[in-house]
This record gives C-alpha cells, structure tokens and sequence, in this order.
C-alpha cells in the first residue's frame, strides 16, 4: 500500500474523528505510505491537535458531508488511493455508493464506531438507516469493529467475512503528561469529585446520573464536574441547577480533569467502546458505569477495574454509589495499556489495510 486516504465528515472532539487523525498521523510518519485526509466540513472548533505535519489534509468545504458525494468523487480520481478508510454512517455510504456504481477501483474499508444500528427496528427512519448501513457492510471490501461486543452483534447482519475488532488508539505518548496539566479554570472543592466527560446528549445517560446524585444531597459531601458541551447543556444547567455541579464546557485536555476524580461516571445508553472510560481506566480511576452496549462491560473487564449498574436504571445506579470502596489511583500494567496505544493500534491497522492490496 502506497497511498490511503482517510474520509470523515469533519475533525472536532468526537472519539471517532480523534482516534482516525491519531491512526493517520502514525502511518504517515513510521510506514512510508502517503496518507491524505479529506474531511467534508470544516468546524469552528476543529481539532488540531494530533494531527502530522506529515498529513495532507484537504477540506471540501461542503455544508453537509451527504453534499460532497462529486468532490469526493473527483478527488479520489485525482489522488488515486490504494485504500480508502472511512467511519460513521454518511461517509461510509457515500463511498459504498461510487464502489457499486464503479467509479472508483479503490478498496474501501468501512470503520464502525456505534451501537445504534442496533436499534434500527424503533422507528420506519432509523430502520431505513440500518438497513442502508448494513448494505454498507456487505459491499466493503473489509469492516472494522472498536469493540468485540459490537462486532458479535452486528455480524449477524453481515455477509463479509472480513470482519474484526481493533480498539481505540486512545493512549499516546504524551497522555501522562497531559493528565498534570495544572487546572486553572476550576476550584477543587473540599468534597468528592465525580466527574464525567461527554457530549451533553441523550445518548450519554447524564440524566440519569443527575437523577441519581439527588440521593445523596444530605447523605454525601460531593460536588460533580462536567467536561463536555452539546445540544443538551442549557436543559441541563436550568434543570439540574439545585445540584453542586459545574459545567466546564470543552476542552482539549479533559485528562486534566479526569486526573482530579474520586469517582469516574460513565451513565450512557449505548456505545461502541467508550474512550472516556479507557482514559479513566488508564488512570486508575474508582468508576462506575452503565452496562450498556457495547463496549463498557469489555473494558472493565480488560483492566479488571469498576462497578456496572443497569443502564438507564437509576436506582441500581443508586446503589452502585452506595456500594462503591473508594480506593486510590491504581497502577495499570503497560501491558493492558498498550492495547489502546496509538503504536499497537496503529499497527493493527497498517497490517489489514496493507493486506488488502
């Protein structure tokens, strides 16, 4: 393999968008293959951190990523990758759609990074998207899991043999270091710190976790730290105003954060693995999270580490908090660490994309 070109919507905070500019600036820089990285929108808040000199990176400058179905087309035909890698559901469509039509003799490799197509039967709308995604599947020449849970579940689905699992690169070089990082916009209080980083959405379960914590209002001296932003984060500061919560916003080094937890929350609905939770695992963090799919129950599993509740249950979050032994920060060996490296993983991937040419 000569040339690959990576394909995402956009580069902001998303685990997904991360993980890719992470794996891409590895392969620039230790493989000798040429690596572009075209992205369909840019955002105000892009994501430049991560990201190699090394990197061609090319913006379409679409308003919406279903919209750059021609200039994607024109750059393939220019660039002429020998792999084309791409996650999340619009871009792997748009890509399966010129490989049936044959407009492109590259390979496409599809990543998949979420649960909701396991729930594409809720509603005539997400049963239409999990139908076209998993036609996606069957006509890549090849798919990537972030979780052994994902993929078992969605295989069932799918035709094409080469399926399999590679883990988030999460761990780099400088992540201890940036876990140090002296926090300036935020008080420490005199209490427990439970802390969470996520996108303020449905699908992360803060409700819930904000539910649960009025429980302990006169039981417990804690305050909760939020990291993170999204559509729900004025619903939540009004609602939830009665609770000692602070909400920072985003970041670019939410480790900081995580590095001062006593207790590491984790409430989602559904996920593909969950990098916060592998960040906080690294750390050694006391953690509670949801038992929800996929990829939760996996990783506390691997590090051995944490208290599953029922996911969306309150009360058995309740009682996992009720239950919790706080402990210290642990050491975690580099051997599990290193699964989530950005060397190892990007390795991984060097080895199946290689292989298909």
């Amino acid at each position: 393999m000569k040339r690959l070109l990576i394909f995402l919507p956009t580069i902001g905070y998303g685990g997904a968008e991360i993980s890719l500019t992470r794996i891409a600036g590895y392969l620039s820089e230790n493989n000798n293959i040429k690596v572009d990285l075209l992205v369909a929108k840019k955002l105000d808040k892009s994501l430049e951190v991560d990201i190699s000199r090394q990197l061609n990176i090319t913006y379409l400058g679409s308003k919406k990523t279903i919209l750059s179905l021609f200039k994607l087309l024109k750059f393939i035909r220019t660039s002429r990758p020998d792999v084309i890698l791409s996650t999340l559901p619009t871009p792997n469509i748009l890509l399966i759609t010129l490989k049936q039509l044959r407009l492109i003799k590259s390979r496409v490799v599809i990543r998949e990074a979420n649960s909701n197509y396991l729930y594409w039967k809720k509603g005539l709308l997400n049963k239409i998207k999990g139908i076209i995604a998993v036609f996606a599947f069957n006509k890549s020449d090849a798919n990537i899991f972030i979780s052994q849970e994902l993929q078992s579940n969605l295989e069932r689905y799918i035709s094409n043999k080469q399926n399999t699992t590679i883990y988030n690169p999460v761990f780099s070089h400088d992540f201890f270091e940036k876990s140090k990082e002296q926090v300036k916009n935020f008080k420490i209080p005199n209490a427990e710190l439970w802390v969470t980083t996520s996108r303020l959405e449905h699908q992360k379960g803060l409700d819930v976790f904000f539910e649960a914590s009025y429980s302990f209002l006169e039981k417990r001296n804690f305050s909760i730290l939020v990291v993170g932003d999204g559509s729900l984060e004025s619903f939540y500061k009004n609602k939830y105003s009665d609770l000692p919560v602070t909400f920072i916003g985003n970041t670019e080094n939410p480790l900081k954060y995580l590095k001062l937890a006593d207790i590491f929350f984790f409430p989602s609905r559904r996920e593909g693995l969950g990098n916060s939770l592998i960040e906080a695992q690294i750390l050694g963090k006391n953690i509670i999270s949801s038992d929800c799919p996929s990829g939760p129950k996996e990783i506390i599993k691997i590090f051995n580490n944490g208290t599953l509740f029922k996911s969306e249950n309150i009360n058995d979050l309740i009682e996992a908090i009720e239950s919790i032994e706080l402990k210290e920060d642990r050491d975690v060996s580099k051997e599990i660490v290193d699964k989530f490296s950005v060397e190892k993983v990007s390795e991984q991937y060097f080895q199946l994309l290689n292989n298909l040419i």
